[in-house]
């Protein structure tokens, strides 16, 4: 296989991964629900202030993850273009990360996002492999790691974070994850349980 792990280079590449998404996601029995049946490509409010990061085979887009940060990026323009050219309604939303809707202690949240003031942080999430390149765990593996690396060498950040469910947290460890400090385990409506994980530079 001829994979490379790297951020989108175009608003066609831009694009094309958020069709993957959209595909994979709907073809989730837990994650359907997340997604909008009115497309074929999915953009919410936190993909505008994202760094947006793909593996692709001979260009093609196989798996997808995004960063969320709490300004806009490089990646701003080409999305709002999106959200325009598509007629795409986004209602208005005050969190600057999803975890804030989904973990139910505002105060552990207050103080975690406290705690590193001033430092380049941001949510990793919306992880998304094709089906075809699920089963070795080889491009899962080569994605995390080289998110890890874009994000410590190539972005700079002080801290990433994430949700995930239990088994997947077991399965980052790997790559230097770790259950967030003071972070309970949660449920969020239907979805599968889910905890909170970081990794620091």
């Amino acid at each position: 296989m001829n994979i490379i792990y790297r951020e989108a280079k175009s608003k066609t590449e831009l694009e094309n991964l958020f069709r993957l998404r959209h595909k994979i996601y709907s073809e989730d029995e837990d994650l359907n629900k997340m997604v909008s049946s009115d497309l074929d490509f999915e953009i919410n409010n936190f993909d505008l202030n994202a760094l947006h990061f793909g593996a692709f085979e001979n260009k093609k887009p196989i798996a997808y993850i995004r960063i969320i940060c709490d300004s806009k990026t490089i990646f701003t323009t080409w999305v709002e273009e999106l959200i325009i050219e598509n007629k795409i309604y986004l209602p208005e939303i005050s969190e600057k990360f999803p975890f804030q809707i989904y973990y139910p202690d505002k105060i552990w949240i207050s103080d975690f996002l406290q705690s590193f003031k001033g430092e380049k942080i941001g949510e990793v999430g919306k992880l998304a492999i094709s089906k075809d390149y699920r089963n070795s765990g080889i491009v899962l593996d080569g994605l995390i790691s080289s998110l890890i690396i874009y994000l410590k060498e190539e972005q700079d950040f002080k801290m990433g974070f994430g949700l995930c469910t239990k088994n997947l947290a077991r399965y980052y460890r790997k790559f230097g994850f770790k259950i967030a400090e003071n972070s309970e385990a949660f449920y969020y409506k239907d979805l599968p349980e889910a905890v909170i994980v970081v990794f620091e530079k």
